[in-house]
This record gives C-alpha cells, sequence and structure tokens, in this order.
C-alpha cells in the first residue's frame, strides 16, 4: 500500500515542511504588494464562440500594467464556473473558484466560465455537444483574454478533461503561452475506464464486506467497471448509446460519440500539439485517471518542444490528494467509499496545489503585480531548489526502512513457516531474511487457478511484493493495462509479450518492465506452460488472504467474460488474427495439437 503520514520519517517530514515554507512564503511575498491596492475585481463576461454564448468571470489583480491570464478549463465535475457538480445528492464543490482566488492573490487575472447548458452559457444552433465544440469554446476563451487590454500573456489551467480540450483548441490552431494540466488523461479512453471503474471491480470483488457495499452504494459504476469495453465496442462501431448489462442490473449508456472522438483522437496523442510551457499536476491517490499520467503529460511535451520549453516544463505529484486535489484519508476502504459517493468533495483542497502553480507561473509569466524582478524571482526558486538538495542528503544520511515483522523472528534459529491456503512455504533463515525455496512448486504455494493461469503471492515487503503467475499452453489475455507498474522475469517456458499490436517472445531469463497505465497482452504458443515473476516496487497488498480474494472474484469475472465472448485460448481466435499468425512464426508446430 501506499505509505501513510504516520510511516513518514523525521527527516522526510522535515523537507515536506522546509518545502512548504519556502513555496508559501513565496507566495505571500506575491501577495503582500498584489493586494496593496484596493482588492481584485471581479467582472461579469460573455464570451462570443461560433458555438456558443459563454458567460464567465474575468477576475483581475489592482495593477497598473498589464498582468498574465490564467483560462481556467473545468473538466467533467465542473459544470459552472465555479466547479460545482450539479448531480443529484452532490456535495458542494467550488474548486475552479478557489483556484482563480489563489490566483489573484498572487497577481495573476483569470477567466471561468460556465460550461454549455449550464449557469449563463447557452448553446447556438450548430452547437452538438462533442469535444470539438467544447475546444471551440475554449479558444475562444483563449482569444477573449488576449483581446483584453488588461492581459499580457495567457496561460490554460486544464482540469480533467479540460485538458484534453486545451490539447483540442491547440489543435484547432489556437494555443496558449502556458499551460498548467490537472490530472488530465495522457493516455488512451480504455486506460482511464480500466483505473476509474475497473479499479473499483477489483477492490470490491477482493471481499463479501467491499462486494455487498459496491452493490448498494456504486451499482451502476460497479456495472460500468464490468462492461466498460463493451461500451467501447459500441462506439467504436459507431453506435450514440448502447445497453450495458451486469447481471441483473442493466442500463443506457449514451454519449458514445464523445468516445468515439477519443478513439480517434486519442488524448495521449494530442499533447504533440503543446508548443508552450507545461506543469503538470496530479495526486498521489486520484482514482479517475492513474497517478503516473503528469509525468507521461511532461515527457510527451518535453519530447515535442524546444530547449525553452523542455526547461519549464514539469510534473508534480501532490502527495494525499485525490483527482481533485482534495486530502484523501489514509485507509484505501475509505478512499473508494468516498470517491463513489462524492462524499471526497467535503475534505479541504491543498494548499500545495496553490503553491506549485504560483512558483512555475512566476518563472514562466512573471506578473508585475508582484512588484519582484525576474532577478528576485529567480533568486528565489533557487533558495528553494538550496533547501530542497540540503534535505535530499539528510535523507541519504539518515534514511530508515519502517519495522518490519520479518526483523523480530528467527533470533536464535532459522524458522519454517508450512504452506498453507493463502501462503507459500517459506523459511526465515535470520531476522530480515525471507527465503521460498520452491517459486515453481505447486505443492509449496497457494494460488488461484484462472483462465489467465494459476497465480499466488510469494512473498510480502516492507514496500514491495513478488507473486508468480504459471501461464497454460496455449493461452491468450489480450491487452490491458494495470494501474500500477511492474518488473516481469520469465522463470521457464517461451511466451509472447504484445503491446499496441507489437509482439516479443520472452524466454527464460528475459526482464522486462511496465509502467502503470500501458497495456500488455500474454499468449503461450506453445504446449509448455511459461512460468513468469512479477515484481511489484510499492505493496499494494495487506495479506496473502486478500490477494487469493481477489483472485477468486477474478476468476469468477474471467469465466463470465469468456461465456459472454471473450477468447482467453489462441484456438479460439480466427485463423488470420496477428496473435495466431505471430504464433506460426516463433513456433512452426504451433496448431498441430490444437493450440
Amino acid at each position: 500500500m501506499p505509505r501513510s503520514p504516520q510511516h513518514l520519517q523525521p527527516h522526510a517530514i522535515l523537507r515536506t515542511v522546509v518545502r512548504a515554507v519556502l513555496v508559501f512564503a513565496f507566495c505571500g511575498w506575491l501577495t503582500t504588494t498584489a493586494t496593496a491596492h484596493d482588492g481584485p475585481q471581479a467582472i461579469d463576461v460573455t464570451i462570443p464562440s461560433p458555438v456558443a454564448d459563454v458567460a464567465g468571470t474575468l477576475l483581475l489583480p489592482r495593477a497598473h500594467d498589464k498582468v498574465p491570464c490564467v483560462v481556467i478549463v473545468g473538466g467533467t465535475l465542473s459544470h459552472d464556473r465555479n466547479g460545482k457538480l450539479f448531480a443529484k445528492g452532490a456535495p458542494e464543490r467550488d474548486a475552479l473558484r478557489r483556484l482563480a482566488e489563489a490566483l489573484v492573490v498572487a497577481g495573476y487575472a483569470s477567466l471561468r466560465y460556465d460550461t454549455v447548458g449550464h449557469g449563463g452559457s447557452k448553446s447556438r444552433t450548430d452547437w452538438t455537444g462533442s469535444y470539438t465544440d467544447e475546444a471551440r469554446v475554449v479558444a475562444a476563451a483563449i482569444d477573449f483574454a488576449r483581446g483584453r487590454k488588461e492581459i499580457s500573456k495567457v496561460v490554460v489551467a486544464g482540469e480533467s478533461a479540460g485538458g484534453y480540450l486545451a490539447c483540442l483548441a491547440s489543435k484547432q490552431g489556437t494555443a496558449a503561452d502556458g499551460y498548467i494540466f490537472l490530472g488530465a488523461l495522457c493516455g488512451s479512453s480504455e486506460e482511464m475506464y480500466a483505473h476509474a471503474f475497473g479499479s473499483l471491480v477489483r477492490w470490491a470483488e477482493s471481499n463479501p464486506d467491499r462486494l455487498a457495499w459496491a452493490e448498494k452504494h456504486c451499482r451502476r459504476d460497479l456495472a460500468l467497471g464490468r462492461q466498460y469495453k463493451a461500451m467501447l465496442t459500441a462506439a467504436a462501431d459507431g453506435k450514440n448509446e448502447v445497453e450495458l448489462i451486469d447481471g441483473d442490473y442493466r442500463f443506457a449508456m449514451g454519449g458514445l460519440a464523445r468516445r468515439r472522438e477519443e478513439l480517434t483522437m486519442p488524448p495521449d496523442e494530442m499533447f504533440a500539439y503543446i508548443r508552450a510551457p507545461t506543469l503538470a499536476l496530479q495526486g498521489e491517490h486520484d482514482l479517475n485517471v492513474p497517478p503516473d499520467h503528469a509525468a507521461r503529460i511532461a515527457a510527451r511535451v518535453a519530447k515535442a518542444a524546444g530547449d525553452n520549453v523542455k526547461k519549464h516544463t514539469k510534473h508534480v505529484a501532490i502527495a494525499g490528494a485525490d483527482h481533485s486535489f482534495q486530502s484523501t484519508p489514509v485507509d484505501e476502504d475509505q478512499r473508494y467509499r468516498e470517491r463513489y459517493t462524492l462524499e471526497s468533495f467535503r475534505r479541504p483542497y491543498s494548499p500545495r496545489l496553490y503553491g506549485e502553480i504560483v512558483l512555475w507561473l512566476s518563472k514562466v509569466a512573471p506578473t508585475p503585480a508582484s512588484g519582484h524582478s525576474p532577478a528576485e524571482v529567480a533568486a528565489a526558486d533557487k533558495r528553494e531548489h538550496e533547501h530542497e538538495h540540503e534535505h535530499e542528503h539528510e535523507a541519504a544520511a539518515g534514511s530508515k526502512q519502517p519495522d518490519d515483522p520479518a526483523n523480530g523472528r528467527a533470533l536464535d534459529k532459522p524458522e519454517v513457516d508450512s504452506k498453507t491456503d493463502t501462503t507459500p512455504e517459506r523459511t526465515v533463515l535470520a531476522p530480515g531474511i525471507e527465503i521460498v525455496d520452491a517459486i515453481t512448486s505447486r505443492e509449496k504455494t497457494a494460488g488461484v487457478d484462472t483462465l489467465e493461469g494459476r497465480i499466488g503471492p510469494l512473498l510480502l515487503a516492507t514496500g514491495s511484493q513478488a507473486h508468480f503467475i504459471d501461464m497454460p499452453g496455449g493461452m491468450y489475455v489480450e491487452e490491458h493495462p494495470h494501474s500500477s507498474e511492474s518488473i516481469i522475469y520469465t522463470v521457464r517456458g517461451q511466451w509472447v509479450l504484445c503491446s499496441k499490436g507489437r509482439r516479443h517472445l520472452m524466454k527464460p531469463g528475459t526482464l522486462f518492465r511496465f509502467t502503470a497505465g500501458t497495456p500488455t497482452g500474454y499468449e503461450v504458443p506453445f504446449d509448455e506452460n511459461a512460468f513468469i515473476l512479477i515484481f511489484k516496487g510499492d505493496r499494494t497488498t495487506k495479506v496473502e488472504g486478500e490477494f487469493i480474494d481477489y483472485l477468486k472474484g477474478m476468476d469468477d469475472r474471467l469465466k463470465k467474460d469468456h461465456a459472454a465472448g471473450t477468447p482467453f485460448l489462441l484456438r479460439e481466435l480466427p485463423a488470420d488474427h496477428p496473435a495466431r499468425k505471430f504464433a506460426r512464426e516463433v513456433n512452426p508446430k504451433f496448431g498441430d495439437r490444437g493450440q
């Protein structure tokens, strides 16, 4: 599991505090001058666009010179200019207003608006509700801000799907001078649904209490987590609506035209149109978008842009924050329950978010409202990094792993733990040393037989873990993403790794890794099983029994998918399927025995 605050060592706490003090002292330093006049000015405006008349608020600091403006583009959780979600029973939400107020205190203007169909924003005849239309609204907002005499540079801050809209606006030809992406998706829509809803299924099916809770409080989300592939298939087939059936629960899923736009204009590929300094931020506990996507965004922008853009492009993970950058509970169960009932909206927002934004803006778009020169800003930035490096050295010198139960065992002699229904046979050789002698032995390991092979836990460390998969000959598992990264070693047998339709033959001794959210497929075009070890850099399992329960639930789900037509054997694929073609290349005998 991710480390909770109580697991932080003193040096880590000190480093966090020092950084926070520096960032917010800097923000306060800006504030002193920015509010020395009569206070900010809020102006109600109408932004004309080809598809809508958009109502918004231009918030200006009191300043004698032009100031940079941040155009705030809300995501799917923000229906009006303040960030309110108009959904039955949803707690109040004002994420966009809070961001605008933090910006004006630091001397920055902002423009935020009601989405079309909410508040004061009204559609015109040509409005279709597509992403493309919404991107035209973003382009109009950028042009509106540039046309104001009070504004110098224009930076776009895209919240979640608002980041996608910012990319599409740039693709259409309207770019900003800088970009801030807040929990934006940098992958396929399938990755997003697998993370936002597929993870709910995995969590719920890991034990009966969780499943009962999910079926009572978020039945539709649970069904979507099981059936999102059918929805995406319907979208690809040109349908605008599909009925999704999950057992005795069924519902009509609309909006497939937007899913189709995501398929034809993949969100990750749209970042190629961003050619300006970029700050990508994401919450550590984001349950809507995989938490590593901020790093992906920064990497894609840096790759496509010049040296000046690379210099000012970065990503930041906000610890202990969710998709909206609100604080999260330490307990994973509570995080899921609050996320899917929207109770998370009641939690406080992370102040670090605003500090990181203002600090970055001070480098790429300094505001004269601060009263500080670029040289002074650079000096403040230098002091921040000097303090950060000082505490990195302190951490290296004084770091110590949290205590582990294995440290208190085998004090006098080795201890042997017999195999159980949930754990393998293990030897504790000495304090802190655990050994699994026979990882490939069915008799000495615990596991669950599934359509993806026999899977079982091996070792749970303080901050990592390992499990095995014994994949049967003839197996086929289509490409699918995972919410966390892994390193995988092939112990025995041969198999084929597939990603984005590209295939590679894996042999004993082969090692590879995949990043979070990267789709991978597994194929065994041989008679013999293939045995692999999976290493996780985070401990995501509390106890082995929890993992076994999850596997049992997964087995039931895979059997249902198989019964519904999902192939799990190479022989179930068409003869001209790329997997079978590659199988014949690496194994000329493939098919002789009915694989």
